[in-house]
């Protein structure tokens, strides 16, 4: 588990122990199946992949294709039927390897997803909080793929930049790229492996946490000549923010107004990412 923060979190250990024993529970036959279909997915032509849309018309949400970076970001993919769709824009006959997979993957990260949230509520004394936090949450996949970097002609995948949900689960195939900055500003490469799972606090964490833990700043570096594919589980809080009142006192006043991620995202998506990252103090800072 990766969380840039101004503190120490206690049950960092237990996440990395449950990360260990979830990666345990995937096959490696159905790790491998998984990543073979993500590149046929893509291999599609790009009339195909732009079908892969939102019902809500969520920021960031549908095909996405800038530079060497490609994305289909699937809303409340713990729905069977929104998997059930994905799968019919590609195989319309179907494609019940894919299907079942997906469904499997996106079980399998939403339980970390849950696992993890629950210890940080509990790190904090505020669990109470933890049932009301998930009958608002919102999964949401993302399909991704970087292209090699001889082809793309630049080895930045993705620049430096902090996600703008909650919380972000990432599952990657064998190829380097993702990397993360640490509080003394170097850069940490992650080094994937087919049980490896990392979790990076967004920006919805933070405001939550009242900057006790900050979001972190990551990039993607293409180095390697094969492409780079990944899962992503992107959990939104579908309602207003608020920072709880028991982590507010006078070594942490309140640092945040409420806050709601998909109007963060949105401003993120008006703004552009050509003109730098939105930070959420900028947005809802008090």
């Amino acid at each position: 588990m990766v969380v840039s923060e101004q503190g120490s979190l206690s049950c960092t250990r237990r996440v990395r122990l449950f990360c260990s024993r979830l990666g345990n529970k995937v096959p490696l036959d159905l790790h491998n199946m998984m990543f073979g279909e993500l590149r046929e997915m893509f291999d599609f032509p790009t009339e195909t992949k732009v079908k892969v849309t939102s019902d809500q018309i969520k920021p960031f949400h549908g095909y996405e294709l800038i530079g060497p970076f490609e994305r289909m970001l699937i809303d409340n993919a713990t729905s069977p039927e929104k998997i059930q769709k994905l799968t019919n824009i590609f195989w319309p006959n179907g494609n019940d390897h894919f299907r079942e997979g997906a469904n499997s993957y996106v079980r399998l990260m939403a339980e970390l997803d849950q696992m993890v949230t629950r210890m940080i509520f509990e790190n904090y004394g505020v669990e109470k909080y933890h049932g009301s936090h998930l009958e608002l949450a919102t999964l949401s996949l993302g399909l991704i793929r970087y292209g090699e970097p001889q082809k793309s002609g630049t080895n930045k995948g993705v620049g430096i930049h902090t996600d703008k949900n909650f919380i972000t689960i990432v599952h990657q195939n064998h190829v380097k790229g993702l990397e993360i900055k640490a509080k003394n500003g170097e850069w940490i490469v992650f080094d994937p492996s087919p049980s490896s799972f990392i979790v990076l606090a967004a920006a919805g964490l933070q405001v939550w946490s009242n900057d006790r833990i900050e979001s972190c700043s990551h990039r993607v570096i293409l180095t390697e000549s094969e492409t780079r594919y990944s899962f992503g589980l992107f959990e939104y809080y579908d309602g207003l923010l608020h920072v709880p009142e028991e982590l507010v006192d006078e070594e942490h006043p309140l640092k945040y107004k409420p806050f709601h991620n998909f109007e963060f995202t949105k401003a993120q998506k008006e703004l552009h990412w050509s003109h730098g990252d939105l930070t959420v103090k900028a947005f809802c800072g008090v």
